[in-house]
């Protein structure tokens, strides 16, 4: 069995990526919090990481937006 400390930093990573890619839907669907209070839940270790994947997210749904034009 694995001790929950080993996976800490692999957990939190996951939680960050998933926060950012809800942050991308929801302004892709124009329901989105403003960028400040999405970010309060964000370690401040891990903010350049967020920002990296709501980049990477927001590419996504941009490329869906323009495809359906």
């Amino acid at each position: 069995m694995a001790i929950i400390g080993s996976n800490a930093n692999r957990i939190i990573d996951k939680m960050v990526d998933f926060m950012a890619s809800t942050q991308a839907f929801m302004e892709y669907l124009d329901k989105a919090p403003e960028q400040d209070e999405a970010m309060e839940s964000v370690p401040p270790e891990k903010i350049a990481f967020y920002l990296e994947r709501l980049e990477h997210y927001r590419d996504i749904y941009k490329q869906k937006t323009e495809s359906a034009n």
